[in-house]
């Protein structure tokens, strides 16, 4: 098992600072976020500037394991144009990034929401449609993953507590839909476990399809939850590592940082990584699992 970070949660760290930064505290890889706003934008981004991150990357002795390209899913034909425009181009940014390798591309199937960025964003909210949508989820995820295979990448779909597809049953009817080995599932364990899901059954559910796995803490409040560092909320790692553990899961667990986290004024992203990284590392080791080296990884 490999502990990676996803630049989701460094928006405002130029890559090749972030990966290095990443490497010198002890991760083994990295998830590289191509959403708008963030410093590797697939929109804003060359050929070449995707070979300068990898090259980054594995100057840092860091495996790039996935790339996250979430944009409007389920939307107006309007809407739609733009998303696929920005989905196909962020497959062909992580084909740059694989160097041959087909890389995951993760991406959920939501309605437009208001700015990530910027320190206000928008709140989780369940978006109850799957009846309607499920078509519609569909269709265009076997667009989407034709043109992923053609670029020379895959997609994964995450299941998402503010999206259309927010539960095992729905993500493994749209895999079923869709019919394509090269649509995988991200198992963003946080999403579950904030709506009290049992996690074994999750992860009896969902490992068997999952090309990504991220974690991220959280707290229950009275109000509902709020999304935070790995080690400051109730979350149970050990616990969690062991199930992946136990059901044959040998690749990268990636933290993401909500940027609902993100937007709080003690928030500081290289101090939330070597925390992240800790709680992460110890856990592993309570679980009784024996991490690859960084030098042997293939």
């Amino acid at each position: 098992m490999k502990l990676g970070y996803n630049t989701w949660s460094t928006p405002n760290l130029p890559f090749d600072q972030a990966v290095r930064t990443l490497s010198r505290i002890g991760y083994d890889s990295v998830e590289v976020t191509v959403c708008e706003g963030w410093p590797t934008d697939a929109l804003t981004a060359t050929d070449d500037d995707a070979g300068r991150w990898r090259a980054a990357a594995d100057a840092a002795g860091l495996e790039i394991s996935s790339v996250t390209a979430n944009a409007p899913l389920v939307c107006d034909e309007d809407t739609w144009a733009g998303s696929r425009r920005r989905l196909i181009r962020s497959f062909e940014v992580a084909a740059v990034l694989g160097g041959g390798r087909a890389l995951p591309v993760s991406l959920g199937a939501h309605k437009p929401k208001a700015p990530l960025l910027g320190g206000n964003p928008p709140p989780i909210i369940a978006q109850d449609s799957w009846e309607s949508d499920r078509s519609l989820i569909a269709d265009r995820f076997g667009d989407l993953v034709e043109r992923a295979v053609a670029a020379g990448c895959t997609v994964a779909l995450e299941p998402h507590a503010g999206a259309v597809v927010s539960t095992p049953e729905q993500a493994i009817a749209v895999l079923s839909d869709v019919g394509s080995p090269a649509l995988g599932l991200n198992l963003d364990i946080s999403h579950f476990a904030v709506r009290h899901f049992a996690l074994a059954d999750v992860v009896a559910s969902l490992l068997p399809h999952a090309v990504v796995v991220e974690v991220k803490d959280h707290r229950h409040t009275d109000d509902g939850f709020d999304f935070l560092i790995p080690g400051e909320g109730e979350f149970d790692y050990p616990a969690f590592l062991g199930l992946l553990h136990r059901g044959g899961y040998r690749g990268t667990v990636s933290v993401e940082i909500s940027v609902r986290r993100q937007a709080l004024p003690d928030f500081d992203e290289v101090k939330a990584a070597e925390s992240s990284y800790q709680t992460l590392a110890a856990a592993a080791q309570q679980a009784g699992i024996v991490r690859e080296s960084r030098g042997g990884r293939s």
